[in-house]
């Protein structure tokens, strides 16, 4: 049986300077890429090719400790599962955050909240926190700021008045679709709300379902569903039977959407002549379907840049008053063939 290597003891910056010949100063200056610092290119080169020859990582933790702060930002799990949307969020923010010498990381508690909160992510010495407005309180807050974290955005349903907040509302959602499906000539209009953990967005975007309904005088339908095609097969069967079913549906995302158009054609309905289905998200899977899924685009590349934006603007402010302005993030329709 293969033996588990033991760990080992780490290079530190000593021995680097001790294989390139230099004082620890000059390896910090190069390693730190110290401005002023007057090393040569030779010195450079030659402490940088002793840092790859012994695997030399520098330790954040203790460079965060006496500095009091790190290159990190923290970015708190939402409540909510993770999905294309929030992924490629993500993905563009740690690459916008790369480019200005900042380290995105991901703390996985979802549940802890407040204070609790605030001493988890504080452990870290981040330069920056992005979290949801439902797990922090001005009290919490002001915790981060005291143990050294300079720059706090929330994100959330409305702003809050004891820290930059990027809106943005699931009910905004819900709206768009149902104005979009109105626009189309819908007047009876069905809206599905996912059971189980993704309740909570999905009561929030019926809610702007809701809303602009009672605008456009449309006829709703609330439909309460898991994600399984046994349950979208039946609400389908029960569609086709009926000649005053809804002639649209809202289906809370992409793969919602998808999951009836299945159902929707295997109870013998067509999309979108009998029935125009939307999704949510923009996802991949909208191009892979037939017919491809007219959807409600979250534009999340540009949403990434606008919370790396206010981050830096925050990070590099002279005053503490001056805040940026943060605008509210307007979903789009993205118009396919299924509405």
């Amino acid at each position: 049986m293969p033996k588990v290597p033991r760990p080992g003891k780490a290079p530190t910056s000593a021995d680097v300077a001790r294989a390139a010949g230099v004082s620890r100063t000059t390896v910090s200056f190069v390693l730190n890429d110290v401005p002023g610092s007057g090393i040569s290119d030779a010195t450079r080169q030659k402490v940088l090719a002793a840092v790859r020859k012994l695997g030399y990582s520098p330790n954040a933790g203790a460079r965060a400790l006496r500095a009091g702060t790190s290159n990190l930002v923290v970015y708190a799990m939402p409540r909510w599962p993770l999905g294309h949307a929030i992924d490629t969020l993500l993905e563009r923010a740690r690459d916008a955050l790369a480019e200005r010498g900042l380290v995105l990381i991901l703390h996985g508690d979802r549940k802890l909240t407040g204070l609790d909160a605030a001493r988890a992510w504080a452990e870290l010495r981040p330069r920056a926190v992005l979290a949801d407005t439902w797990r922090c309180t001005p009290e919490s807050v002001a915790m981060l700021r005291q143990h050294g974290v300079q720059t706090v955005v929330l994100v959330g349903e409305e702003s809050v008045p004891y820290a930059p907040t990027v809106v943005f509302e699931q009910k905004r959602i819900g709206i768009v679709a149902t104005r979009y499906l109105a626009e189309r000539g819908h007047r009876r209009v069905a809206a599905i709300v996912p059971t189980g953990e993704l309740r909570e967005p999905g009561e929030l975007r019926f809610a702007g379902v809701l809303e602009a309904a009672d605008e456009e005088a449309l006829e709703l339908t609330r439909v309460d569903m898991p994600f399984d095609h046994g349950a979208a097969l039946t609400l389908a069967h029960g569609w086709a039977a009926d000649p005053d079913r809804p002639t649209a549906v809202f289906a809370y995302n992409d793969e919602f959407a998808a999951l009836m158009l299945r159902a929707l054609r295997e109870a013998g309905l067509a999309v979108p002549d009998d029935m125009a289905v939307m999704g949510v998200d923009d996802t991949p899977l909208c191009e892979l379907v037939t017919p491809r899924l007219s959807t409600v685009a979250l534009h999340t590349t540009s949403f990434a840049e606008m919370h790396v934006r206010v981050l830096m603007d925050l990070i590099d402010r002279t005053h503490e008053d001056d805040l940026p302005v943060i605008p509210e993030h307007e979903p789009l329709v993205v118009r396919r063939d299924s509405a």
